[in-house]
C-alpha cells in the first residue's frame, strides 16, 4: 500500500515538471568552423604521410567556450555560445580536413588511424580569442613544428599569427571573423608544410 507521504512526493515532483523546474535548459548556440579549401602561393606536393596529434592549449583555451581578451589581459567568454567541440580537437579536425582538401600531401590522419607516418605536424594553440582591447578582432596564433617520425628531430618550426576584424563583439560577427582568421592561418600551415617536407 502506498503511503500518504509517497503520494505527496509524487504530486510535488509532477508539479515541478509542469512548472519547468528541473528540466534541461535550452542549449547554447553552437558554432563550427570550416576547413579552408583555397590554397594560394605554393604548387609543390609532398609525398609524405603526416600525422596531426591533438594540439596543445592553455587551460583558458582548451574548452568549448569562446574566449574574449580584454584590457589587462583578462580572459572571459562569449555568453550563451560555444564551439562544436573542445578547441584542441576542433583545431585538429580542421587541420586534417585542410590537408585533405589541399591534396598536397600523400595522406594525413589522426593518431590511431594506422598510417605509416613520415612526419608529425605538432600544433600549439597560442591564441584563439576575440580581442576587444581595441576594435574587436578575431586573433588566432598557432605554433607549428614539423617532427621527423623516424629520427625524432624537428625539421622546422614557425608561428602563424593571423587577426581578422569583427564587425562587432556579437557572437555571429565574432564567429565570421574567426572563420576568416582560422582559414587563413591553417591554409598557410598547409602550404608551408608541403613546401618544407
Amino acid at each position: 500500500m502506498v503511503s500518504a507521504a509517497a503520494l505527496c512526493l509524487a504530486f510535488a515532483l509532477a508539479g515541478c515538471s509542469t512548472l519547468g523546474l528541473g528540466t534541461t535548459p535550452k542549449p547554447d548556440d553552437i558554432y563550427d568552423l570550416a576547413a579552408p579549401t583555397a590554397f594560394d602561393g605554393a604548387i609543390r606536393r609532398s609525398s609524405a604521410q603526416i600525422l596531426v596529434p591533438l594540439p596543445s592549449a592553455s587551460d583558458a583555451l582548451a574548452s568549448e567556450l569562446i574566449a574574449v581578451r580584454s584590457d589587462g589581459g583578462a580572459i572571459s567568454y562569449l555568453p550563451g555560445v560555444s564551439w562544436s567541440d573542445e578547441l584542441p580537437p576542433l583545431v585538429q579536425t580542421i587541420m586534417v580536413r585542410a590537408f585533405e582538401n589541399s591534396g598536397r600531401v600523400k595522406a594525413v590522419g589522426k593518431p590511431g588511424e594506422s598510417l605509416a607516418i613520415d612526419d608529425q605536424v605538432i600544433v600549439d594553440i597560442r591564441a584563439f580569442e576575440l580581442d576587444v582591447t581595441g576594435a574587436p578582432v578575431a586573433h588566432v596564433a598557432l605554433g607549428v613544428k614539423l617532427l621527423d617520425e623516424r629520427t625524432g628531430k624537428v625539421r622546422a618550426s614557425r608561428v602563424f599569427d593571423v587577426s581578422r576584424p569583427s564587425a562587432s563583439d556579437r557572437p555571429k560577427d565574432a564567429i565570421a571573423a574567426f572563420d576568416q582568421a582560422v582559414s587563413a592561418a591553417v591554409a598557410d600551415v598547409v602550404i608551408w608544410t608541403a613546401s618544407t617536407l
